[in-house]
């Protein structure tokens, strides 16, 4: 069985999973490469897995592929698709399922591109031999809004490499990936702002995201200078990069306002830190209250203040629990006997 793992649309924040991809493969037995965007070549740290990446269309159909694993999604993908359908199975990682016109409108001024990121993704999940799901929710919401696709749909969840290393060195509370409406960004920076002249909380902001614009405050330039805010925008970070963010952190910003599953709670997880949750998506199905995280039901300073608090004061405890979910449910190698199934069920 020979199995390609595309992405030909550059998505910095699925490097993680396209690593544990080409580690569980090999570690099933199946012969696979890698067909990537090339911007994705200077994210990896695995140089092993370097050398079975594919750039270009003409060595991928050489690779004559029984099944297409197709991750993450972009316009380039229609002219592989075409390319690879009559002689290989398909099958669709869908991170985001349609969820109703109220969830797109929470988009912001990326309302019209969300429009179209679901025609998209409604094109070519027909074109698929199988749909992955990874969490319930998002098979709830695939149920409800996508019956045909639900009808070819199967269950697998968001998978990564194990890169953890013990630290005693956590420092701060930290909003990590994409600046955006739906992360409820603005309400991080806002608390960031207000924590000013109220407590001693030191902070950190990853983003691939350019926020040079809104860094021009003075209040956040005087947090930076006095070094109680860390700052790193603009590009793309590599895989020890974003590592070492989680693990200098402790706790992450998952207070979302929309979300189906999210990638910064599963690499949280993974260094065991711990991460500040609203109640929506798959939220509650990873994050115990008190265990692995804390739910906030508001934006208002108190609420996010006390929230961060419980963390700190707990965070050797759960540190541990959120080590045991990652390995429990992340983890590539706890996946291995449902992958096969998977692929023997094709």
């Amino acid at each position: 069985m020979k199995i390609l793992i595309c992405s030909v649309h550059f998505g910095p924040g699925h490097t993680a999973h396209l690593d544990a991809y080409k580690h569980l493969l090999d570690e099933c037995g199946f012969e696979s490469a890698l067909f990537l965007a090339p911007a994705y070549l200077k994210l990896f740290s695995d140089e092993k897995i370097k050398k079975d990446i594919i750039t270009s269309l003409e060595d991928a159909l050489k690779f004559k592929p029984d099944v297409v694993w197709l991750y993450n999604i972009g316009f380039e993908d229609r002219q592989f698709i075409r390319a690879f359908k009559q002689h290989s199975k398909l099958v669709y990682v869908l991170h985001e399922p349609y969820m109703g016109i109220h969830e797109i409108l929470k988009e912001g001024k990326n309302i019209p591109y969300m429009v179209v990121a679901a025609l998209l993704n409604a094109w070519i999940c027909s074109q698929s031999y199988r749909v992955v799901l990874s969490s319930a929710y998002a098979v709830a919401n695939c149920k409800k809004y996508m019956p045909g696709t639900y009808q070819k749909s199967l269950t697998f969840p968001l998978i990564f490499p194990d890169k953890y290393i013990s630290t005693s060195k956590r420092q701060y509370f930290s909003m990590i990936g994409g600046y955006s409406d739906p992360h409820a960004s603005d309400e991080f920076l806002s608390f960031v702002k207000e924590s000013h002249q109220k407590n001693t909380i030191k902070f950190q902001i990853v983003t691939r995201t350019d926020i040079s614009e809104k860094l021009k405050d003075t209040v956040l330039q005087k947090m930076m200078k006095d070094g109680r805010l860390l700052i790193q925008h603009g590009r793309p970070l590599t895989e020890d990069e974003m590592n070492l963010a989680y693990r200098r952190s402790f706790c992450t910003w998952n207070a979302y306002r929309r979300s189906t599953q999210s990638g910064v709670l599963a690499n949280s997880f993974m260094q065991g830190t711990p991460v500040m949750a609203t109640h929506l998506g798959s939220f509650e199905e990873y994050v115990k209250n008190g265990e692995t995280g804390v739910f906030v039901n508001d934006y208002n300073y108190e609420t996010i203040f006390n929230a961060y608090q419980q963390i700190v004061q707990n965070v050797e405890k759960m540190t541990q629990c959120c080590r045991n979910t990652f390995l429990e449910r992340f983890y590539y190698r706890s996946q291995i006997k449902r992958f096969k199934e998977i692929i023997e069920s094709l």
